[in-house]
């Protein structure tokens, strides 16, 4: 099965870089009509709207649910981790070569692959956790009495939640890379097929294009 794995592990790779390269792509077309910059509009107006309450709370409240959902992701990623790391040796035991390259095995290929997209996961939710707190200080703060030339308070408060936003979709959306990664233990074949169906549903149902 060497020569479907390392088949699996290119076509994986492939689709995993080109779902995030036009992720970001079109996170950069502000000008073409698409869902996410509808999207991004409501969040502008959101902040808007929060700051002319004349109490916040309401944002800080729906802040507050956002911050517990992502602490609910990370805290599953890190026993996630801890879990793998306990069947370390007996997934490293697979000898096979990759590629044929002398010490590239198969066991530790397919561990590192897991172990990068939970840490991918972990990086974008902590980044969305990092954004959210601070736009929680920010819509109590006053933001639009405050700028230091062309940086404004309100535009800042705006780009702060779409930051954290964006990193929260792309969290998300590696989570399904992160499943894929899985079936690979079970068979190369298998992972092929999986990651080009989710690569598929997540142009098709996820607001990417």
């Amino acid at each position: 099965m060497s020569l479907f794995d390392d088949i699996a592990l290119i076509i994986f790779t492939c689709c995993f870089t080109i779902f995030i390269s036009t992720f970001f792509y079109y996170l950069r077309k502000k000008e073409r009509p698409s869902k996410y910059n509808v999207f991004k509009l409501i969040y502008d107006n959101w902040v808007k709207s929060r700051l002319d309450q004349e109490s916040p709370l309401t944002g800080v409240q729906a802040l507050r649910n956002f911050l517990m959902g992502n602490s609910t992701f990370i805290s599953s990623l890190f026993i996630l981790i801890g879990i793998l790391t306990g069947f370390f040796e007996n997934i490293s035991q697979n000898g096979e070569l990759l590629f044929n390259i002398p010490g590239l095995s198969l066991g530790i290929i397919k561990f590192s692959l897991t172990i990068i997209m939970l840490i991918f996961c972990l990086f974008n939710f902590i980044l969305s956790i990092r954004y959210a707190t601070r736009l929680s200080i920010l819509i109590t703060g006053k933001p639009r009495d405050f700028s230091i030339g062309d940086i404004k308070g309100f535009k800042l408060t705006k780009q702060t939640l779409v930051k954290a936003q964006n990193h929260w979709m792309l969290g998300i959306r590696s989570l399904f890379y992160l499943a894929t990664s899985f079936f690979w233990y079970i068979n190369s074949i298998l992972f092929i097929i999986v990651s080009i169906i989710i690569t598929a549903y997540l142009f098709i149902s996820h607001d990417v294009i």
